[in-house]
């Protein structure tokens, strides 16, 4: 009786053993979600084919299949609240995908304003970006996926870029410095969030073979191939 006893217990303890590793091992092997969040440099503009060759997509392809990589890149889409359009319209969409790891890169369209881009406004309200930062980032800490976050320092303006005319350079001129104290208030905001943080800026500033002609703020496919390389090397990490 006693030998038949220790056997069963055996078998139990061999079932439960064998449980926790099929548990363990389909939980290595969860699809993991990604959304990726910025304006028309997100979305892929530029391209003849933002499907295939926007920074998401060939993010997409740099992770594998175990990964499912979303695009919330919007054109012309601001961090501030008060920019037409804003990432805070999209709020919804991206709590709805519930995502493992969200990216997002923006900034660059909130250094539109003050005589820039057109009629747009959004460096008159510059002081209110930190603040909208740390409140989207709140946001996205409520998930029930409770998704690791990296957000970027946005990829460079390259006066260098061939073919740009003179008012793009005298508007990309004021705007280069606008970039740069924004990044200053997104590293502040992924150092107190504890947030990772990808440099999307420094390592393609001054490439203009990387960026559109006659733009400078878009990349070419090769700029987006680097963006996503970048990007992918941060969240490894």
């Amino acid at each position: 009786m006693m030998k038949k006893s220790l056997f069963l217990v055996i078998v139990l303890l061999g079932g439960l053993f064998v449980l926790c590793g099929f548990e363990a091992n389909s939980s290595d092997h969860k699809i993991k979600k990604v959304a990726c969040i910025g304006d028309s440099i997100t979305y892929g503009a530029r391209l003849e084919d933002r499907d295939a060759d926007s920074y998401p997509a060939q993010l997409q392809e740099l992770l594998g299949n175990q990964y499912a990589v979303s695009n919330f890149g919007v054109g012309s889409c601001t961090l501030i609240r008060k920019g037409i359009p804003t990432v805070w319209d999209q709020l919804s969409k991206i709590k709805a995908l519930e995502p493992d790891m969200i990216i997002i890169s923006l900034g660059t369209n909130d250094t539109c304003g003050m005589g820039t881009c057109g009629n747009r406004k959004c460096w008159e309200y510059q002081d209110e970006f930190e603040a909208d930062y740390r409140a989207l980032v709140a946001e996205l800490k409520t998930l029930r996926s409770k998704p690791k976050i990296w957000i970027c320092a946005p990829s460079p303006m390259v006066l260098e870029t061939p073919g740009l005319d003179d008012d793009r350079v005298k508007g990309l001129t004021i705007r280069k410095p606008r970039l740069q104290q924004l990044i200053g208030y997104i590293k502040e905001v992924a150092d107190d969030e504890n947030l990772g943080f990808i440099d999307l800026n420094t390592p393609l500033d001054h490439k203009p073979g990387l960026f559109t002609e006659k733009d400078g703020v878009h990349p070419n496919k090769a700029g987006y191939r680097a963006i996503a390389e970048l990007v992918y090397k941060g969240i490894k990490q």
